[in-house]
């Protein structure tokens, strides 16, 4: 054989080159049937996926989440329980290519005229959360149907959803959504601590939130309202918003009906609002307290966003009362009752120390602060707040020792007809001991009587004796 003379370098070059492109073009044809990773696939028809409702409140600024059916990072969004979802099929074929054209323009109306198949509820879990799983190729319509316990001031709209969703030229067959609600609250804390008798002072303080709305929702109406109880009286009213300079009857009015307290804001001071969203509202109540009846005086508020009747309770507050009946009786003997006996009447607190001075009488005037026992020895505190007070006695009925002793007593809610009764003996002074007949002074008496009577007797014998002899 003739050897073949050495190949020039290009030569080399060029046939390594022409080998390695074959071995590549068949190594791509053994592999024709694997799309790369990022390639999209078409639709399977038969595959199943699901719809994760993620419930949360309406943040005070925007999140920037992404809102593409995929899953994001919740951190810092407060979810909401107990809010039901309810998904419906919508009676399209999204088998058809042409009804998928024809999605852009369908409208969440022309869906809740066109449902099908039975509808499925679910209820948020403690996360937020509810999960629509199996869901066949389709068009769904999700619905929120109950909001629970929750105090939510707009319920969310009705959505649609495509199972599967498209995204970047792919499809997503597992969907989170994350319609958010605005929530709402109102706390009502009562500050009774300076009231003990019926007139006093009793203040609530309503605290809220300047609402977070949904983009594109203006705040068009924003206040609070207070139904006090018949029982209580209005003083007067405060406003204050976190960081907002307000001014009384221009960007907000306290408007008194009867025993309705409303406090609204003006547009001006909606305006004031305007991109505050969470900041705290606090409306101060001042009111007194008239009469006692059952003793059981509650208060509840209300806030309202965007209409009069879209109002939400706050927490009910009581403050109780009751009253006192005292009765004098002299000690051993409750029959016989003693009027004229004066008290005077000291709150306590919890560690039974006095709580300022003496307490006035209800029934008189503001500067009584004494509580006499009248013909039938009793007296009786017509309003005092459910707690323990001091009683002490400064002046003894006619005739009675005086017993100045402090003695607590209890009071609890209630009527007049059934007040905490106590009952206070008094001793009588003792009399001047007196002679008595049969003593040992009338005795010695009796017994010089005798003497004298015997004495004369004597005499008078002697005086016969002589003249008998003479």
């Amino acid at each position: 054989m003739v050897s073949q003379p050495p190949l020039p370098r290009t030569s080399r070059l060029r046939r390594l080159s022409i080998t390695l492109g074959a071995l590549v073009a068949g190594t791509a044809l053994s592999l024709g049937a694997v799309a790369p990773a990022s390639a999209a696939p078409n639709l399977e028809p038969s595959r199943t996926g699901s719809i994760t409702v993620h419930k949360y409140q309406e943040p005070t600024t925007a999140t920037g989440l992404a809102n593409n059916g995929t899953a994001v990072d919740t951190t810092g969004l407060t979810a909401i329980s107990g809010v039901t979802f309810t998904a419906q099929k919508v009676n399209i074929d999204l088998s058809v290519t042409t009804n998928w054209q024809n999605l852009e323009s369908y409208t969440v109306a022309q869906a809740q005229a066109n449902l099908t198949g039975t509808p499925k509820a679910l209820t948020t879990d403690d996360a937020g959360v509810a999960k629509f799983e199996n869901l066949s190729l389709g068009l769904y319509l999700l619905t929120e149907t109950d909001i629970g316990s929750n105090k939510i001031a707009f319920k969310g709209q009705p959505f649609l959803v495509t199972m599967p969703l498209a995204l970047n030229n792919d499809w997503v067959y597992d969907v989170h959504t994350y319609p958010k609600n605005t929530v709402t609250s109102l706390n009502q804390v009562i500050d009774d601590s300076a009231a003990h008798v019926i007139g006093d002072p009793v203040k609530s303080t309503f605290t809220s939130q300047v609402p977070s709305l949904p983009a594109g929702t203006a705040l068009t109406s924003f206040g609070m309202a207070d139904t006090l109880d018949p029982r209580l009286s209005y003083v007067s009213a405060d406003v204050t918003v976190a960081g907002v300079d307000l001014v009384k009857g221009v960007d907000y009015t306290i408007v008194v009906k009867g025993q309705e307290v409303l406090v609204e804001f003006t547009p001006a001071g909606l305006a004031k609002l305007q991109g505050k969203a969470g900041a705290a509202v606090t409306v101060t109540v001042n009111t007194t307290i008239n009469a006692l009846g059952d003793g059981q005086i509650t208060n509840k508020g209300q806030v309202f966003i965007n209409g009069n009747t879209n109002r939400f309770d706050s927490n009910v507050v009581t403050t109780s009362w009751g009253a006192l009946k005292v009765t004098k009786h002299a000690k051993g003997d409750v029959t016989k009752v003693l009027s004229g006996a004066e008290f005077q009447l000291f709150a306590l607190d919890g560690q039974g120390k006095r709580i300022g001075g003496e307490l006035h009488d209800v029934t008189g005037a503001a500067a009584d602060v004494t509580f006499t026992t009248a013909a039938d020895g009793t007296f009786t505190v017509t309003g005092l707040k459910a707690g323990n007070y001091e009683l002490v006695e400064t002046k003894a009925p006619v005739g009675y020792k005086l017993d100045s002793t402090p003695k607590t007593v209890t009071v609890t809610q209630g009527t007049v007809e059934n007040a905490a009764a106590y009952s206070i003996a008094n001793t009588q002074v003792p009399a001047f001991q007196l002679p008595l007949t049969g003593s040992t002074g009338t005795t010695l008496f009796s017994g010089i009587g005798l003497l004298l009577i015997v004495a004369g007797g004597s005499i008078a014998v002697a005086r016969k004796r002589r003249t008998a002899k003479a």
